[in-house]
């Protein structure tokens, strides 16, 4: 095999893997197959064929063949002591996600046999073309970046994570501040939540308007409720309402005062997250603004030197 040839074939598998890791990152929709399966059972389903009379035969999909055994592998790595590793460093991330620990499993074995065949293969058409020279001393480097590949899903899941999270505190400082409000209309505390949950449409309000509306068919007390969800995605905002909702329903002290200092509280936290990020903006572009001002006045100023030293030279 030639040296173009192989850059050739290194080249499309290289593309295969990006859209392998499209694929396995992305989650897929459900098929009007899998729907059927759910609905009708795996015996009914059989008769149904069996009746029908369609002797066609599906053709075996290779890709469908791998991400099932991709699937069973990470369940079964799910109990494994790997297993129990990873979930112990993600754990709160795929809580907050809403991710499932085989789900990132086969997210890892997927980046891992893509990166492990796009580094060996690109590793041999530098070989191939006479870039590097063949030895064994490159097969840590190939190690390490394997696992630099493998290691992408735990970045993706966790950098997912602290976003929902700062979206999640920001719905929860309007939900705070329109409960606050909420309660000056002579509104009752359970009212007055309902309320505030139904105001915005975004992801984070739509949370809590599930939360807050199958408390009552749970027999669960709303305030509980809202506890459970600011413990599942560590919302320290919404726990101070679930805590001071329960100290109303246990002792029943006035909650409308208490409701508005944490409201009051919680503006002035986000000014000031607003300040720092600010802040953090301006720093950032304070180099890039030296820079574009230290080329303006080298671009204007070059002509000007270079008159000058040929004046004084002649």
């Amino acid at each position: 095999m030639s040296a173009t040839t192989t850059s050739l074939v290194a080249a499309a598998l290289l593309v295969v893997g990006c859209v392998a890791i499209a694929r396995s990152v992305r989650r897929p929709r459900p098929t009007l197959r899998s729907v059927r399966a759910r609905l009708v059972p795996p015996t009914a389903l059989s008769e149904v064929t069996s009746t029908s009379g369609d002797t066609r035969r599906t053709r075996p999909n290779p890709i469908g063949s791998l991400i099932r055994v991709r699937d069973r592998t990470a369940v079964s790595l799910s109990d494994t002591v790997v297993g129990r590793q990873v979930l112990d460093r993600v754990d709160r991330a795929l809580r907050i996600t809403g991710t499932t620990l085989p789900d990132l499993l086969g997210q890892i074995i997927t980046f891992t046999a893509v990166g492990f065949v796009t580094v060996t293969l690109a590793l041999g058409a530098l070989i191939s073309l006479g870039v590097v020279a063949p030895t064994p001393l490159w097969l840590p480097l190939v190690v390490v970046l394997v696992a630099l590949f493998a290691l992408q899903p735990i970045s993706i899941v966790r950098n997912h994570a602290e976003r929902r999270r700062r979206e999640l505190r920001r719905v929860t400082n309007d939900f705070v501040q329109m409960v606050a409000v909420a309660l000056t209309t002579n509104r009752s505390i359970e009212e007055s939540v309902a309320y505030a949950a139904e105001i915005g449409d975004s992801d984070g309000f739509r949370l809590l308007q599930r939360t807050v509306a199958s408390a009552q068919p749970m027999g669960v007390p709303v305030w509980e409720a809202l506890g459970s969800m600011a413990e599942t995605y560590e919302l320290d905002e919404l726990e101070g309402l679930a805590s001071s909702m329960g100290r109303q329903a246990g002792v029943g002290v006035n909650i409308a005062t208490t409701i508005r200092a944490e409201a009051r509280t919680l503006r002035s936290k986000q000014l000031a997250d607003l300040t720092d990020a600010a802040d953090k903006a301006n720093a950032n572009l304070s180099l890039p603004t030296m820079g574009m001002v230290l080329g303006v006045v080298v671009f204007i100023g070059y002509p000007i030197v270079t008159q000058i030293l040929e004046a004084f030279s002649a």
